[in-house]
């Protein structure tokens, strides 16, 4: 089984700089079983983008894909009317969750595109849709079993359970501690897994103090289920709108003193079982590649060496993104101290474009240095991300 995270993000989207790296939109992921289903895992706002991606892989080809939803709080089906998808007669979504005290899954569904919250209501969406109620059951698809149970949060939510070959992927978000049945629930869910994507939208203190009955998680309660449930990989999910990239790491810190193999999702996470990436942990600078721009610019990079010896080398960029940079030292420079990384001279953008504009000195922290081997010498990869 593969997945990808489409939203990371809890309670409201959160579209700023201090949060690119892991990213701002709400939750929603993707699981491909081995025979090619998609099985989608809550309509956050990184829905949309899911959307754009399976229009651009299917082109012309219908799209068929089991939907299921942990609940129906805002942040969790907010990006259903922006799926293009849904649009097209030619497609085909299966919607499940659980039928809410006052209405079904079709009905809360409609709800959010109706007068007056939305301009146009959900009748204008083409595509075959089937609305399904789930309790605490099972259901199989080709090469894929998914099983739920009730987990702790106000107006109710559900955890889910997939199989296939033999893998096991667990997503239980909006869960809150404390009670003994959910407890239970959560951890008979999560036993044996691959990968565990768990609720941690608050640290310890902040729970204690201030967020207890919001139906919500910490990242000390996502260790103590990933070690007493003995999961292969723990993955930190439902970030707090208030937690920053910088914030976010610092708590990742934290939680691989306790349980080693711990990630916090970002957006353009994959994580492939069938080739055992969830047993090696991503590297950081790895995080959102997927929005760096190939780029030939001479730099002038300042810093200390390990030995704590000042130096100053012309090198020339590889690739940058809005947040970090990409390059080659003949240096090897101190992992604790900020490069000052210099923009020299005029260049143009991949598209041709004049870049001067955005050539300037900056501050940058290294967060990860291995060795490059050249046909005549051996260099470090460098990559930042800009202070």
């Amino acid at each position: 089984m593969k997945l990808r995270f489409w939203g990371v993000r809890g309670s409201t989207p959160t579209p700023v700089a201090e949060n690119f790296r892991y990213g701002g939109n709400t939750s929603c992921v993707e699981v491909r079983s081995p025979k090619g289903e998609i099985i989608i895992l809550d309509c956050g706002t990184g829905f949309r983008s899911l959307g754009k991606q399976l229009l651009q892989e299917y082109g012309h080809r219908s799209i068929e894909a089991y939907v299921f939803l942990s609940h129906y709080h805002w942040d969790h089906i907010q990006g259903i009317p922006f799926f293009e998808p849904l649009y097209n007669p030619e497609n085909c979504f299966y919607f499940h969750s659980f039928p809410g005290h006052r209405c079904t899954v079709q009905q809360a569904l409609e709800e959010q595109m109706s007068d007056p919250y939305f301009p146009v209501n959900m009748s204008v969406m083409e595509a075959r849709r089937q609305f399904h109620n789930i309790e605490n059951e099972t259901i199989s698809f080709k090469d894929a079993v998914l099983k739920t149970v009730p987990l702790n949060h106000p107006q109710g939510c559900v955890g889910f359970r997939i199989e296939s070959g033999g893998s096991v992927i667990v997503y239980a978000t909006d869960n809150e501690p404390g009670s003994a049945q959910h407890d239970s629930n959560v951890r008979r869910l999560a036993e044996g897994a691959d990968v565990l994507i768990y609720d941690a939208q608050y640290t310890p203190l902040e729970y204690v103090n201030f967020k207890k009955g919001w139906g919500h998680s910490t990242w000390r309660e996502a260790v103590n289920i990933a070690k007493e449930a003995q999961v292969k990989q723990l993955v930190l999910f439902h970030h707090d709108p208030d937690h920053s990239d910088n914030f976010l790491e610092t708590i990742v810190g934290e939680a691989q003193k306790f349980f080693p193999n711990v990630v916090a999702a970002w957006e353009g996470l994959e994580i492939d079982i069938s080739r055992k990436e969830h047993l090696h942990p991503p590297d950081q600078a790895e995080r959102r590649a997927s929005n760096r721009e190939s780029f030939k610019i001479p730099l002038l990079v300042q810093g200390k060496g390990k030995d704590g010896i000042p130096f100053v080398e012309h090198t020339t960029l590889e690739n940058l993104s809005i947040r970090g940079a990409y390059f080659l030292l003949e240096n090897d420079p101190a992992p604790d101290d900020l490069l000052d990384v210099e923009f020299l001279g005029r260049t143009n953008a991949p598209d041709g474009s004049p870049a001067s504009k955005l050539l300037r000195p900056i501050k940058s922290q290294l967060i990860r240095k291995y060795p490059v081997e050249l046909p005549d010498k051996t260099k470090h990869g460098i990559a930042v991300v800009f202070r």
